[in-house]
């Protein structure tokens, strides 16, 4: 259901010509918990997550700009003129599309041997939900997330030897990864603020008879910078 509320968010906003826009920089850290299952179906817990790094940017539009709409005179201006309640409502509702490079790491143990995975995934990433103006200078956003990535680089150690992760399906597939984020903004100037986020996301492989399963849980906090144009 949540990538194709992305997909509607996005067909939507191609259809409007909009004037305010924004441009995001993040950095932070992740956390990933990797969720392990067994050729013969059983769930092991023997991974544990292992911090990594977060950096991403991305352009940030609204819906519907009412500011904008005033001047203009098409069948949405009009309609939205019309219903001023649901143009207030929609008008909170922004969209995004990014570019981010996230550190997707575990340490385990099994039968006494040391285990460690530095995985290193790239992608793009695509929101969708509404930022509200709370207090002071203050708003709260909550979006709604779909983001395929793929592996950059990856190493698995086990005790002292490594190993390249670029031929395991496990690692080397396109990941699609579904989930949420909420952000705390600050407006510092009229067209600067910066904000705190924190980002919970999952992937969906589905278990297959007879072949082994992982998911990948990371959760990111992050601090960055958005910059508006009007």
């Amino acid at each position: 259901m949540r990538q194709y509320i992305s997909l509607a968010a996005i067909l939507v906003c191609l259809s409007h010509s909009l004037h305010a826009q924004h441009w995001k920089w993040e950095a932070g850290l992740s956390n990933t918990s990797y969720s392990f299952q067994t050729s013969t179906g059983q769930q092991t817990n023997f991974m544990k997550p292992n911090g990594g790094v977060h950096i991403g940017f991305a352009y940030n539009k609204e819906i519907i700009d009412t500011t904008a709409m005033i001047s203009k005179f098409s069948k949405s201006s009009i309609f939205f003129s019309n219903n001023k309640k649901l143009a207030k409502v929609v008008s909170f509702f922004r969209y995004e599309v990014g570019l981010n490079l996230t550190q997707l790491n575990a340490v385990g143990d099994v039968q006494n041997r040391q285990l460690s995975y530095q995985t290193s995934f790239g992608g793009l990433h695509l929101g969708f939900g509404p930022e509200v103006k709370i207090y002071r200078g203050f708003s709260l956003a909550i979006q709604g997330k779909f983001s395929p990535m793929k592996m950059i680089n990856g190493i698995q150690q086990r005790d002292m030897n490594y190993f390249s992760l670029s031929q395991d399906p496990s690692f080397s597939k396109v990941q699609l990864f579904y989930g949420y984020n909420i952000a705390i903004h600050k407006r510092l100037a009229d067209k600067t603020s910066v904000f705190f986020s924190y980002d919970v996301m999952s992937t969906v492989n589905k278990a297959q008879t007879g072949k082994s399963n992982l998911n990948f849980e990371p959760s990111i906090i992050s601090i960055g910078l958005k910059v508006s144009q009007f």
